[in-house]
């Protein structure tokens, strides 16, 4: 007996397709995950949810806007315990253990890394990820600020520690894992303490 889709409504729409796109991202990789094979996993139609995305760049650009709220939240209580004058050093490494991922498998990761690719080619991507990152240097200046007082340019060091990350982050998600993690804190520590 052939199996068919029942084209359910979903609960929580927006949600459970952002949830599930990075899901199939972390096991599949960016380019099986077609609006198809979303609809698929998700017993639903394709048109149901190309009405919420439009397309699937438009999905693709809501799904790493979602994960990026769910970092913004991530990182707001350290950002307070900077600004309430109650972090050091240690609130700055966990803010780079916020940033960094997880592991080579972080969906978020493998999500921007494609998404980065193609932003030289679509203005509104590049200029979604340009807002993304001006919000992750708001906040890592702040917490600097707060956190390490003797720093001179924190505006300086914040996009040098950001682009030292950025270049972790390849190299976690290109099979360094945890490892790899675990290395980039420590640079991280060494260029924030005085030799």
């Amino acid at each position: 007996m052939a199996r068919t889709r029942s084209n359910r409504r979903l609960d929580r729409p927006r949600e459970q397709v952002l949830a599930t796109t990075l899901e199939m991202i972390a096991e599949q990789g960016l380019g099986k995950v077609t609006i198809a094979s979303l609809a698929a996993r998700l017993e639903t139609s394709g048109g149901h949810l190309l009405y919420y995305f439009g397309t699937r760049n438009g999905l693709l650009l809501e799904t790493l806007r979602w994960s990026e709220s769910q970092y913004a939240e991530q990182r707001a209580p350290l950002v307070e315990r900077a600004a309430a004058g109650t972090g050091d050093l240690a609130t700055v490494l966990e803010f780079a253990g916020v940033f960094l991922p997880v592991d080579e498998r972080d969906p978020r990761w493998m999500l921007w890394l494609e998404l980065w690719a193609r932003a030289p080619y679509d203005a509104e991507l590049a200029a979604a990820q340009r807002e993304l990152d001006d919000h992750w240097h708001h906040d890592l200046v702040a917490v600097l600020r707060a956190c390490l007082p003797g720093v001179a340019d924190a505006e300086g060091l914040s996009a040098r520690l950001r682009a030292m990350w950025d270049g972790f982050a390849i190299a976690i998600v290109n099979g360094g894992g945890t490892a790899q993690r675990e290395v980039a804190i420590g640079h991280t520590r060494a260029s924030l303490v005085p030799a």
